[in-house]
């Protein structure tokens, strides 16, 4: 493993977006703020990131577009993204997770909640990069962030609330994805 901070491209024409994620993402990650799909092409000539945070509705390329793009090109079509984004419809996000998203997070996001999920899903890439298991699918690897997410989401939802019927019936439904993901995991490593 490399002692070389992350990369981290954000694309979003929104500037108060921009520098919120910056401000927020500093300290741990080498970013790339990019107002625009454009100029974050520009950029992938030069440099590859380890994963890309993209707005969807900004003018003249879209991030559904630019994701497309992206994936149809052999240099860049591993790249994972993250969609951000205002839209908070389920469509849209299954969209953006069908054009091979690994997370879609809705703004406004909460700053911890941003920051352990770029975390999470930066390790599970370098876990499954590590990884000598055989045909780990990507489809598999997409199977185990959807809800190690959820409950990643719930968790947010406990900490954030001092309703007591909340918290116990998200930690309850985070105990039972969590069982859920474990015996997945489990399958798919052959462990009883």
């Amino acid at each position: 493993m490399t002692n070389r901070q992350k990369r981290i491209f954000v694309v979003d024409d929104n500037s108060a977006s921009l520098t919120a994620c910056k401000k927020i993402l500093k300290a741990e990650y080498e970013v790339y703020p990019l107002p625009s799909a454009e100029k974050m092409f520009d950029l992938l000539k030069n440099v590859i990131p380890d994963l890309i945070l993209l707005d969807v509705d900004m003018p003249d390329m879209n991030g559904y577009e630019a994701a497309g793009r992206l994936k149809k090109n052999d240099m860049y079509k591993d790249v994972p993204i993250i969609f951000l984004s205002g839209r908070i419809d389920p469509t849209s996000e299954m969209v953006g997770l069908n054009l091979g998203a690994l997370d879609y997070i809705h703004k406004p996001f909460v700053s911890e909640l941003l920051l352990r999920r770029l975390k999470t899903n930066l390790s599970l890439i370098e876990t499954q990069k590590a990884s000598e298991v055989p045909n780990t699918s990507s489809e598999k690897f997409n199977d185990v962030l959807a809800p190690l997410n959820s409950i990643i989401d719930l968790l947010g939802t406990a900490i954030n609330t001092e309703d007591s019927t909340i918290i116990k019936d998200c930690l309850n439904k985070a105990d039972s994805e969590a069982k859920q993901l474990l015996a997945f995991i489990k399958s798919i490593l052959g462990a009883s």
